[in-house]
C-alpha cells in the first residue's frame, strides 16, 4: 500500500508527516533542512512508496515571498517525481495551530525544538486534506 506525505515547507525547515492512502493513521514523521528536501523525498519514496505529496500554500498570510519559495520547491519535486500527485492545500494558521497543540501537551517551544512545530503542522495539512476530501 502507498503513503502520503505532507509538507510544511519553510525557508529553513521543513516538517513532514506521513499517512496511509485512506487516512486512518496520521504520524508527524520528521523536520529536513529544505536545502536537502528533494534528497529526503527520494529516500522517503524508496521506503514508502509515496503516491502523493500535500503541499501547504498560505492563502491568507504568508509573504509573496514565501509564496514563491514554496512553489520553486514544489516545481523542483514535481519535475524530479513526475510519478508522485502533488496537492496544494491552504497551510494559513497551521503552524499556530501546531503550537497549541503541542502547549496543550504540555510541550514548551524554544529554538531548540522548533522542528516539533513544522511537524505538527505537516500533520495538522495531512488532516485537513483528508477532511476536504468528499
Amino acid at each position: 500500500m502507498s503513503s502520503i506525505l505532507a509538507l510544511d515547507i519553510g525557508m529553513k525547515r521543513t516538517g513532514i508527516a506521513k499517512s496511509d492512502e485512506l487516512g486512518i493513521a496520521i504520524k508527524a514523521l520528521k523536520t529536513v533542512d529544505t536545502i536537502l528536501l528533494v534528497d529526503e523525498i527520494f529516500d522517503l519514496n524508496q521506503k514508502f512508496e509515496l503516491s502523493k505529496l500535500i503541499i501547504g500554500l498560505p492563502e491568507n498570510e504568508g509573504s509573496q515571498e514565501t509564496i514563491d519559495f514554496i512553489k520553486t520547491q514544489s516545481k523542483a519535486l514535481q519535475d524530479k517525481f513526475s510519478e508522485i500527485d502533488i496537492i496544494f492545500v491552504n497551510e494559513a494558521y497551521s503552524s499556530r495551530e501546531a503550537e497549541a497543540r503541542l502547549k496543550a501537551r504540555g510541550i514548551k517551544i524554544n529554538q531548540e525544538n522548533k522542528g516539533l512545530v513544522d511537524m505538527e503542522a505537516a500533520a495538522i495539512l495531512l488532516e485537513q486534506a483528508f477532511s476536504d476530501i468528499p
